[in-house]
């Protein structure tokens, strides 16, 4: 299953979202802020959040909040 998600993430061309796609797995069933992941990533915010859409519409990744994280 990894392989088949790293070999999509990996054709689409964006190391960026498969180094998101791993942190994420890494950290499951945890929750990472967003800021969180920014750091871990050397990106901005909005730049990581944009790699969190596209994971979320690729149905890779869920999202919940809680109060203003």
């Amino acid at each position: 299953m990894e392989t088949l998600i790293s070999n999509l993430l990996w054709t689409r061309g964006n190391l960026q979202r498969l180094a998101l796609f791993r942190l994420l797995m890494g950290r499951y069933p945890n929750c990472v802020p967003a800021t969180e992941l920014a750091q871990a990533l050397g990106r901005k915010p909005n730049t990581s959040l944009t790699y969190v859409n596209a994971l979320m519409q690729a149905g890779l990744i869920s999202h919940m909040r809680v109060g203003t994280s």
